[in-house]
C-alpha cells in the first residue's frame, strides 16, 4: 500500500496534469472559436458575391473559405490529441469522450470558460449552418433561373416536335427557330 502522504502528492499532481490538459484544450477551443467566426464572416460575405459574381470576388471568397477549413482542420487534429491525453490521464476511453464529457471533472474558472467555449461553438455552428442554408437558396435559385433559360434557348434553336404522339399540340412549348436553314 502507498504511503498516504505519497498518495495525496499522487493525486495532487495528477490534478495538476489534468488542469494543464484542460488549459490546453481550452486554448485550442479559443482558437477554434477564432477561426469559426472567421468562416461565418467569410460565409456572410459570400452572400455579396453570390448576388453580384465575378470570378475575380468568386475565387477570393473561396480562397478565404480554404484557408478557414485548413486552420479548422489543423485545430481539430491539435483538439483530438488533447481529448487523448485527458481520457489517458482520466482513465477513461477517449472514443466517445466529448466536451460534455470532459466538463466534471473541470473545477472553477476552467469549469465555466470551457462551457463558455461549448456554448460559443454551438452558437457559431449554428449561424455557419443558417448563413450555408441562404447561400445555397440564392445559388438554387440562380441554377433554375440557368436551367429555363437553358431550356428556352434549346426550344427556340432545336425547335423539336410541335405535337405529341396522340396527335396533340403541345402546350407550353416554343417550337421554331430562330435560325433560317435555307441557303
Amino acid at each position: 500500500m502507498m504511503n498516504p502522504e505519497l498518495q495525496t502528492i499522487h493525486q495532487v499532481e495528477g490534478r495538476a496534469d489534468l488542469d494543464s490538459l484542460l488549459d490546453s484544450l481550452l486554448s485550442v477551443l479559443r482558437k477554434e472559436i477564432e477561426v469559426y467566426g472567421e468562416l461565418a464572416q467569410a460565409i456572410a460575405l459570400e452572400k455579396d458575391v453570390l448576388r453580384k459574381p465575378s470570378l475575380d470576388s468568386l475565387h477570393e471568397s473561396n480562397a478565404r473559405k480554404e484557408t478557414c477549413i485548413l486552420k479548422s482542420r489543423l485545430l481539430e487534429e491539435v483538439r483530438s490529441k488533447t481529448v487523448g491525453r485527458i481520457a489517458l490521464t482520466l482513465g477513461i476511453d477517449e472514443g466517445g469522450l466529448g466536451l460534455q464529457s470532459i466538463l466534471p471533472h473541470a473545477k472553477g474558472d476552467l469549469a465555466r470558460d470551457l462551457r463558455e467555449c461549448h456554448r460559443d461553438l454551438r452558437l457559431l455552428a449554428g449561424r455557419i449552418q443558417e448563413e450555408n442554408r441562404r447561400n445555397r437558396s440564392l445559388l438554387d435559385a440562380s441554377l433554375d433561373g440557368v436551367r429555363s433559360s437553358y431550356q428556352f434557348i434549346g426550344s427556340l434553336l432545336g425547335g423539336g416536335p410541335t405535337y405529341m404522339d396522340s396527335g396533340e399540340l403541345k402546350n407550353g412549348h416554343v417550337s421554331g427557330r430562330i435560325c433560317s436553314e435555307r441557303g
